[in-house]
């Protein structure tokens, strides 16, 4: 969703002046209500957002147990984008829902340990992560992985005028936004 912003300043820098969070404006309020508000802060200051003249709004909604791709587990990588840090950046890689052969056969999966004195590569790590869930659940789907990458890697670089915006089904604001 991109928002045109009206100033007369010009888009200077491709580098982020500094991260703004919108806690007190956005979490956990509607969406449509934090963007307003952070509509609001850019024309106030718009020096401290890089000068847009659009800010992109990526509003991603939480994944839920019931979402198609429930079965992915999130690999977030280092900087380097080829090893495994974790969400933390301790290496360790969490699913958030348990594993079910039946209706009444469930457990829980995880976490992996995928910096093991190095950090293993994306591969070694998801390897090892499918290595240890080997039977497909109750809907016949396996677990797989996919790459998350940190905000400023080639993958996923730093964009002034991006804000982020995690939702949940009902679109209210979970995370606290910030722009990177």
């Amino acid at each position: 969703m991109n928002i045109f912003i009206s100033t007369h300043d010009t888009f200077l820098s491709p580098c982020l002046p500094q991260s703004v969070s919108f806690k007190e404006e956005c979490l956990h309020k509607p969406k449509d209500e934090c963007i307003d508000a952070i509509n609001a802060r850019v024309l106030e200051t718009p020096a401290i957002f890089g000068n847009p003249h659009v800010v992109n709004y990526d509003v991603r909604k939480i994944r839920e147990e019931t979402d198609e791709g429930y079965n992915l587990v999130s690999l977030r990588t280092n900087m380097d984008t080829t090893t495994i840090g974790g969400l933390l950046g301790d290496g360790m890689i969490w699913y958030p829902y348990e594993w079910c052969l039946a209706a009444d056969n469930c457990y829980t999966i995880g976490p992996w340990d995928c910096d093991v004195g190095i950090p293993l590569t994306k591969e070694e790590c998801c390897k090892m992560i499918k290595d240890s869930v080997p039977t497909a659940d109750m809907n016949g789907n396996y677990l797989e992985c996919y790459f998350e990458y940190p905000v400023g890697t080639s993958e996923n670089p730093v964009q002034t005028n991006r804000i982020i915006i995690h939702t949940d089904a009902n679109d209210v604001v979970v995370h606290i936004p910030k722009n990177e």
